[in-house]
């Protein structure tokens, strides 16, 4: 993420898809926290709409 902007866009697939609870950005982490229900999004389709904004992502494992 280059720009605090940056942010809102990629917190803004909460709006995009279904099944997203919460998403936290952090512009200083270069990080983003997602809160979602499996049944409704996969892990894929979130990684998917974070690059149709025009980021990339990878997931990590969960604590």
């Amino acid at each position: 993420m280059n720009l605090p902007d940056c942010v809102m866009s990629v917190e803004s697939i909460e709006d995009d898809l279904p099944g997203i609870k919460q998403v936290s950005a952090s512009y200083q982490k270069q990080q983003m926290v997602v809160d979602y229900d499996e049944t409704q999004v996969s892990e894929a389709q979130i990684l998917s709409a974070v690059a149709r904004q025009g980021y990339h992502a990878e997931a990590l494992e969960s604590d």
